[in-house]
C-alpha cells in the first residue's frame, strides 16, 4: 500500500507541475509503472475522483485564485489552463465556483477551493498557499501564508466570510499569551496541514464592512474529541486602576483588571470582577489550596505569572457579592495553565470596591 501511495504521489506531482500544459497519459503510466487504465482505477478507488476530474477541478481552483488575487485577465487565464475560448472557460468556471469569472475579484464572491491531494495510507487533500504577505503584530512583522476563505452567510448572521492566514515562525512569540475561551476545530479550517506549534490569524468580515481580526494557536487543545486551535489575546490588557484591598489586617495594592458578563452561561452569577494583588511576597503560600482551578482563559487577557494572587468578586443571581481567592501556583487543568482557589479561614478579608 505504501508503494502504491508513493507512485500516486509521483503522479500527483507530475499533474500539479503540468496543469498549464497538456497532461501526457503515457508519462503518467510510466511514472506509475502500470497502464494508464490501471493507474486511473487506483486513483479513483482511493480518492473517489477520476484523474480527468481532478485535473479540471485543480485548474479551475488555480484559475480562480489568479483572477481573484493576481488581477489576471479572463482570456489569459482561460488559455493558460487549456480552454479553447473564454465562453467555454466561463461556463466551466460558473459551474464550479458559482459565479462568472469576470466577478471573481468581488469581495462577496467566495471561491471553491479543491485541494491538492496527498496519498498516505489514506488520501488527504491539502490546499496550496495562495499568496504570502506580511502581518504586523505588536510592532513585529511576520511572514503570513494566505490559506483561503470560507463563506459564513448561511450559518453566521451578520457575517459574510472569514479569511485564514498562518504566521510563519511565530509560535514561540505567542505561546504564553492568555487564551480566550473560543476554539476553532481543525475541520473549520481550509484543508491545510495543521501541526502543533503554529499560529493562525482569522479575519472575520461582517455585513457592515467591519473586519474583526482574531488570533489562534495550535497548542493541542481539544473540544468534543476534536483537535482545535485556541484563541488568544495578542495584546495584554493594562490594569484599569489600582485600588486597596485589606486581607487579614494587611493592606495590598490591587490592580483592577476588569469584569466579565456571566449572565448568558452561568446559573450562579451574572458577572465577576478581577483584581491582582501586588507585592504579596508569599503571604498566601501556606493557605489551604483547593482542587478547584480557574484556567487562564477565564481571566481577562493579562499576563499571569507564578506566585501572583487574584481576588475575584462574583455578583450572584440572588444579589450577593462573594469573593474567591486564587493563586498562580503552576497548576495545569486539561493542558491549560490555571490558578488554584485557596481559603482564608477565620480571618476577615475586606474588598474596598466591589462589583455593582
Amino acid at each position: 500500500m505504501e508503494n502504491i501511495a508513493e507512485k500516486l504521489n509521483l503522479v500527483i506531482e507530475y499533474i500539479e507541475s503540468h496543469l498549464t500544459e497538456e497532461i501526457d497519459q503515457d508519462e503518467i503510466a510510466r511514472i506509475a509503472c502500470c497502464s494508464y487504465y490501471d493507474v486511473g482505477r487506483m486513483f479513483s478507488l482511493i480518492a473517489n475522483i477520476n484523474i480527468s476530474d481532478y485535473i479540471r477541478k485543480r485548474r479551475l481552483t488555480l484559475a480562480g485564485t489568479e483572477l481573484k488575487y493576481n488581477g489576471a485577465k479572463v482570456i489569459e487565464v482561460a488559455l493558460k489552463y487549456g480552454y479553447d475560448s473564454p465562453v467555454s472557460f466561463a461556463r466551466a468556471f460558473q459551474a464550479f465556483h458559482g459565479f462568472n469569472p469576470s466577478l471573481a475579484d468581488k469581495s462577496e464572491n467566495v471561491l471553491v477551493m479543491f485541494p491538492r491531494l496527498i496519498y498516505q495510507l489514506r488520501v488527504k487533500g491539502v490546499v496550496d498557499v495562495i499568496k504570502k504577505e506580511t502581518i504586523a503584530v505588536n510592532g513585529k512583522e511576520y511572514e503570513a501564508s494566505y490559506l483561503g476563505e470560507i463563506d459564513m452567510r448561511s450559518w453566521a448572521p451578520g457575517y459574510l466570510k472569514r479569511k485564514f492566514w498562518r504566521l510563519e515562525n511565530a509560535y514561540e512569540d505567542f505561546k504564553d499569551y492568555p487564551r480566550i475561551s473560543n476554539v476553532v476545530p481543525y475541520n473549520n479550517y481550509p484543508p491545510v496541514n495543521i501541526e502543533i506549534g503554529q499560529i493562525f490569524v482569522i479575519d472575520y468580515h461582517k455585513e457592515n464592512n467591519e473586519v474583526e481580526r482574531r488570533y489562534y494557536a495550535s497548542d493541542g487543545t481539544e473540544w468534543n474529541g476534536m483537535t482545535c486551535t485556541s484563541e488568544f489575546a495578542a495584546k495584554f490588557s493594562v490594569p484599569e486602576r489600582v485600588e486597596k484591598i485589606i486581607i487579614c489586617g494587611k493592606e495590598y495594592d490591587a490592580s483592577f483588571l476588569g469584569e466579565q458578563d456571566m449572565s448568558e452561561w452561568s446559573d450562579y452569577a451574572t458577572k465577576r470582577a478581577f483584581w491582582r494583588l501586588e507585592n504579596v511576597n508569599g503571604d498566601f503560600d501556606d493557605c489551604e489550596k483547593l482542587s478547584k482551578g480557574l484556567p487562564y482563559n477565564n481571566y481577562p487577557p493579562v499576563k499571569i505569572e507564578l506566585g501572583q494572587v487574584f481576588v475575584i468578586a462574583y455578583l450572584t443571581r440572588e444579589g450577593r457579592i462573594e469573593h474567591e481567592f486564587h493563586i498562580a501556583d503552576g497548576t495545569v487543568w486539561q493542558k491549560m495553565p490555571s490558578t488554584r482557589k485557596f481559603l482564608i479561614r477565620g480571618k476577615k478579608a475586606d474588598v474596598i470596591h466591589d462589583v455593582e
